[in-house]
């Protein structure tokens, strides 16, 4: 603490206000430097680039993330919006009102100060939502893949519009910030759904009130629900719509995934209505390929001559039961998922490398990975089941025939149960996990790159949803923020 003398008055200073906007820079400096920093460890490997490129490789990864429109300076504005903001507007007020009043104090009441803490912290995110946005090598690299799309859709509308217009016609995109709006969006309705849950336990309606087992059911299966509805939204856009998925995550499932390419395809071509069973359409050497490389039957493959295609063409050789194709996908599963999850178990425990440390990796990775491999073993045995083994004796072949199951039905089937797998993991870890998922089930659903008109909407999202979270941590309801990010958040605005 320090004081000063201004005017005969005495006038505290608290040079500890500047401690979050210090952490809030650096936490988001590590969060845009790491993982660019693990992608460098790579390039040290490659004996075909010289040392002179790699340091400049590196200085370039250290210097971008400090330039004004990254997320460290965003970070920095927003918390000292949330921290030092209201401060200086309460010193202001103090010290306007002792001077026309005498040496009277200022009392405002703390409904006030959560009004203002919210107005600040709006008014810093919405600038900073600015400053993210202030990028127009991001708008150049976007506007190409935006105008070859507008030249394949328009030239089916209009034979004149054969070749891309000058980049000066079109319209100045935007996107960068969707993903980290939708994660704050899904933090923000989160705390709101857990404060209207607790502001009205009072009311005589309230869940808890006349059936408490089922509340407390409710409050358990929340975060598994909303990661099996993520997942599920997430698998079908990878099945579907891929490129609505961002290319690494779209890349990552595909390796976990481990099905043929050529598989995919016939089943995208069968929703499209051009992979038909009973009808040669000239797909089957797509599939004869396939049963070819696995041994089988040719025939097996064509959907003019077998319908449906036979499930083991499905496990691509693994196996030719369903079960024990299930089975072996979840062992491999668990090896793929082993291999992500022990180091950074490990990593997490270096600072006490003992047996028993390693043993708690060990016990947290295998837990992780049974998930991972639930997750997909489920899917796989769920698309047999809906597609051979269950759905058709619930439902007759006229009411829901072969194509009708292939063309979307049995893939929908994994979709939905796949998540459930979840449940297999910690409550905090579903919690995490659940959060992680659920901001890309959202931008699948959402453009991620759009006109830069409509632009106001996602600042108007993304500036409320950082006010509601800050400032629920800010007027002492830390808890209603859950999570590893609610105590991270705690401690960077910890004055």
């Amino acid at each position: 603490m320090r004081t000063l003398s201004h005017n005969g008055n005495r006038c505290h200073v608290d040079v500890n206000v500047i401690k979050p906007v210090l952490r809030a820079y650096a936490l988001g400096y590590l969060t845009a430097t790491g993982p660019r920093l693990f992608g460098f460890l790579r390039t040290l490997r490659r004996p075909d680039v010289s040392t002179s490129d790699k340091l400049d490789m590196l200085y370039m990864i250290l210097k971008t993330s400090t330039q004004p429109n990254k997320l460290p300076t965003a970070g920095a504005v927003i918390v000292g919006g949330a921290t030092v903001l209201p401060r200086l507007i309460l010193n202001v007020l103090q010290w306007v009102v002792s001077t026309l009043r005498g040496n009277k104090s200022l009392k405002l009441g703390e409904a006030f100060n959560a009004r203002l803490s919210f107005a600040c912290t709006f008014l810093s995110a919405w600038l900073a939502f600015e400053l993210l946005n202030r990028d127009q090598a991001w708008v150049r690299k976007r506007a190409p893949s935006r105008s070859a799309a507008d030249v394949d859709i328009s030239s089916l509308e209009s034979p004149r519009r054969l070749h891309p217009p000058p980049p000066s016609s079109h319209p100045q995109y935007a996107g960068k910030t969707v993903d980290l709006t939708l994660f704050v969006l899904c933090r923000a309705i989160d705390v709101a759904m857990i404060t209207m849950w607790q502001s009205t336990r009072s009311s005589p309606w309230h869940p808890e009130r006349w059936t408490p087992r089922m509340a407390s059911f409710v409050r358990r299966m929340a975060d598994p629900a909303t990661f099996a509805t993520s997942s599920a939204i997430i698998m079908w856009a990878w099945f579907y719509s891929p490129q609505r998925l961002p290319r690494a995550y779209n890349h990552w499932i595909s390796e976990a995934a481990a099905v043929d390419d050529r598989l995919i395809k016939a089943l995208r071509l069968a929703r499209q209505g051009d992979f038909v069973y009973g009808q040669e359409t000239g797909q089957g050497p797509l599939l004869e390929s396939l049963c070819k490389d696995l041994n089988l039957p040719e025939d097996y493959g064509d959907p003019a001559k077998t319908i449906p295609i036979p499930c083991e063409v499905y496990h691509c050789g693994r196996a030719k039961s369903c079960e024990v194709h299930a089975g072996k996908r979840f062992l491999h599963g668990w090896k793929f998922a082993m291999e992500l999850y022990l180091p950074l178990q490990l990593l997490t425990r270096i600072r006490s490398p003992t047996v028993k440390s390693f043993m708690a990796s060990f016990k947290a990775a295998a837990r992780s990975s049974s998930f991972l491999a639930a997750f997909i073993a489920i899917f796989y045995y769920s698309v047999c089941l809906a597609r051979t083994r269950l759905g058709p004796k619930v439902f007759s072949y006229k009411t829901v025939t072969p194509q009708m199951w292939d063309s979307g039905l049995c893939v929908l089937a994994g979709c939905l149960a796949c998540g459930w797998s979840i449940l297999l993991e910690k409550p905090s870890r579903r919690q995490e996990i659940a959060f992680f998922v659920a901001p890309r089930a959202m931008a699948t659903l959402l453009p991620r790159v759009y006109d830069k008109r409509y632009r106001l909407r996602e600042q108007l999202v993304f500036a409320t949803s950082v006010a509601v979270v800050l400032s629920t941590i800010k007027v002492g309801n830390e808890k209603r923020v859950r999570g590893v990010f609610g105590r991270i958040l705690s401690r960077v605005l910890k004055e």
